[in-house]
C-alpha cells in the first residue's frame, strides 16, 4: 500500500503542478494599446434597482471618455426604478431606456432586446450592483474589440466586505477569476462574468443571441462565451485593475449560497472538452490526498521511529501548497490585489465543500429565477 499510495499522491502533485503552471493565469503579458477610439453601448438591466440608479447612472457617465451610448433596461420593475430612469434619460443625451412590462424571471430576454436595440456595434454589459473602479474601464474593456477579438472577458470583485463572509466572498470571486481568466488565455475560454464583457453585435448574433439556452435562468456569460469559442471566433481578456468593475455581493450566507447555486445550474450544458479541463484538476486533488491519507494511515500502524511515509505526505502536501500559492500570489499582483492574499488558499478545502452541497441542492431543485 505504500507505493500505490506514494505514486498516488505524487502523480496528483505532477497533475496539479502542471495545471496551475498553464493555467494560473499569471504571466501573460499585457497586449499593446489602441488608439483607436470605438463606438460602443453600454448595457445594463435593472429589476427593482430603485436604490442604486443614480450612482451607477453617474458613475457610467463620468466614464473617461464619456461612453457614446448607456442603454438601461428595466425589466418590470415594481419600485421607482423606471422613473428615475426616465430622468436620467431627460438629463443626458448619452443615455436611453428601455422598458418591459413583466420580469425578474431571468436577465437574457431583457438582454437581447438591449443587444438588438444599441445603436453601436460593439456592446460592454455590467449590471446594477457595479461600480467601475477606474474612470477608463468602459474605455479599457472596448480596447482591440472588433480589430482583435470578437469577445473579452474582464473581472469583477466584490467590494471588500467585513468578517469571515467577506473574505471567501473575496477569495472565492479571486479564485473563479484565476480560472477562467487563465483558461481563455490557454486557449480553453468556458465563462466570463456578465457584469464585465465586452463584445461586437455580429458576433452575438452569428452564434443566435441566447436561443440555444433559453430555457435557463442563468448562462447568458458563461454558455454564450463557449457558444463564441465554439464558433471559432476570437476571445480575449482584461486582468488590469483599469478594466476591473466592483459588485455588491448578497450580506448574508443565505444570500451568497442562493447566487452560488444559481451560478451552478448551468453546469451541465457545459462542451464535453471544456469539462475534461475542469475536472482534471479535481482528479489531481483526489489523487494527491487520498494518497497523502493512505501514507499517514500506513505509517501509523508501524512502531518504527522514523515514518518515511509521513515525510514524503509532508513533503507532498508542502510543495503543492507552495507551488500554488506563489502562482496564486503572482496573479493576485497582475490584478491589483495584495498578495498576501494567497493565504486565504487554505479555505479552498471548504469552498470546494459547499460547491458539493450547493451542486446537489441544484439537481434536486433548480433556481428559476433571475432575483
Amino acid at each position: 500500500m505504500f507505493e500505490i499510495a506514494t505514486a498516488f499522491a505524487l502523480v496528483g502533485l505532477i497533475l496539479r503542478g502542471v495545471w496551475a503552471w498553464h493555467v494560473g493565469a499569471w504571466r501573460k503579458p499585457l497586449s499593446p494599446e489602441s488608439k483607436i477610439r470605438r463606438d460602443y453601448t453600454i448595457i445594463v438591466c435593472l429589476h427593482n434597482e430603485e436604490s442604486r440608479v443614480d450612482g451607477l447612472a453617474q458613475a457610467l457617465l463620468d466614464q473617461t471618455p464619456p461612453p457614446p451610448e448607456i442603454l438601461f433596461i428595466d425589466d418590470g420593475s415594481t419600485d421607482e426604478t423606471m422613473n428615475l430612469l426616465k430622468k436620467w434619460e431627460e438629463k443626458s443625451a448619452l443615455v436611453n431606456v428601455l422598458g418591459l412590462t413583466k420580469g425578474g424571471k431571468g436577465k437574457k430576454t431583457p438582454l437581447a432586446k438591449a443587444i438588438k436595440a444599441a445603436r453601436f456595434p460593439i456592446i460592454l454589459c455590467t449590471d446594477a450592483d457595479c461600480i467601475p473602479e477606474h474612470k477608463g474601464w468602459a474605455s479599457t474593456m472596448v480596447n482591440d474589440i472588433d480589430t482583435t477579438y470578437d469577445l473579452k472577458v474582464g473581472i469583477s470583485l466584490p467590494f471588500n466586505g467585513s468578517g469571515l463572509l467577506g473574505r471567501l466572498q473575496m477569495f472565492e470571486t479571486t479564485r473563479i477569476a484565476q480560472n477562467y481568466i487563465g483558461m481563455a488565455e490557454s486557449g480553453y475560454p468556458y465563462m466570463g462574468v456578465g457584469r464585465n464583457m465586452a463584445f461586437t453585435k455580429s458576433c452575438w448574433e452569428e452564434v443566435g443571441g441566447f436561443e440555444g439556452h433559453l430555457d435557463l435562468a442563468s448562462g447568458d456569460d458563461d454558455l454564450f462565451v463557449q457558444d463564441v469559442f465554439e464558433a471559432g471566433m476570437r476571445i480575449g481578456t482584461e486582468a488590469r485593475w483599469e478594466g476591473q468593475i466592483h459588485s455588491i455581493w448578497p450580506h448574508t450566507w443565505n444570500g451568497w449560497m442562493r447566487q452560488m447555486r444559481r451560478h451552478l445550474t448551468t453546469g451541465k450544458r457545459y462542451k464535453t472538452l471544456i469539462m475534461s479541463v475542469l475536472i482534471a484538476p479535481v482528479i489531481a486533488d483526489i489523487m494527491l490526498y487520498s494518497g497523502c491519507v493512505l501514507l499517514f494511515y500506513s505509517e501509523s500502524q508501524k512502531t518504527d521511529v522514523i515514518h518515511t511515509g509521513v515525510w514524503i505526505a509532508t513533503c507532498i502536501l508542502l510543495t503543492n501548497a507552495l507551488v500554488r500559492g506563489l502562482i496564486f500570489r503572482a496573479f493576485l499582483r497582475r490584478i491589483g490585489r495584495p498578495g498576501h492574499e494567497a493565504f486565504w488558499l487554505i479555505s479552498e478545502p471548504l469552498m470546494g465543500l459547499i460547491r458539493q452541497v450547493l451542486a446537489l441542492q441544484v439537481l434536486i431543485a433548480k433556481p428559476k429565477r433571475w432575483k
